[in-house]
């Protein structure tokens, strides 16, 4: 509705102005992030700033590709990871806040829709994975920034260890918190 709407052109002008802090200048003609659809988003995606994977997941996921959407989201997390690590001294209202926006605005409903189903969520971890080995980054850099890479996907890998372990406590969970299981 009207809130989503007012947080999706909160997230666009602050990644408007993220990437302007970063040398990249929007071309006037360039539409918003906010109003692209999903093959603008993804068109280059591997140039672009890492919350542009987290829109395109919010997007996938509004059009009812949830599954994708996950997997997107996962990669945006991988990206934008690594991006804040290589970046330590930003200012935190800049890219740290709208990291953590992101996580909270659009995370929660594809976390809670994926965890209905911990095969597919094992799975979608797995492919976002995958997708971000075969492709590259160049806003970042894998190549220059390969051990902060690294420790990212541990992490990511961690977690996906610990939610394939804890499959059938997290369906009781889930049904006690009157969630479905798919």
């Amino acid at each position: 509705g009207q809130s989503m709407k007012l947080i999706i052109i909160l997230i666009a002008c602050l990644t408007m102005w993220a990437c302007s802090t970063h040398g990249e200048t929007s071309k006037p003609t360039e539409t918003p992030i906010s109003e692209q659809t999903v093959a603008e988003l993804e068109n280059g995606i591997t140039n672009k700033h890492p919350s542009t994977y987290i829109i395109l997941a919010k997007k996938l996921f509004d059009q009812e590709d949830k599954q994708n959407a996950v997997q997107w989201f996962y990669v945006g997390q991988i990206r934008y990871r690594a991006y804040l690590m290589a970046n330590p001294d930003l200012d935190p209202s800049s890219d740290p806040a709208l990291f953590s926006s992101l996580m909270s605005v659009v995370g929660t409903p594809l976390n809670e829709y994926i965890g209905g189903d911990v095969d597919e969520w094992v799975k979608t971890i797995d492919d976002a994975i995958a997708w971000h080995n075969n492709n590259p980054d160049e806003f970042l850099g894998k190549e220059t920034h390969e051990d902060i890479y690294g420790t990212v996907i541990s992490g990511l890998t961690g977690m996906r260890n610990k939610v394939e372990s804890q499959k059938e406590f997290i369906k009781e969970q889930r049904t006690k918190n009157g969630l479905d299981n798919r």
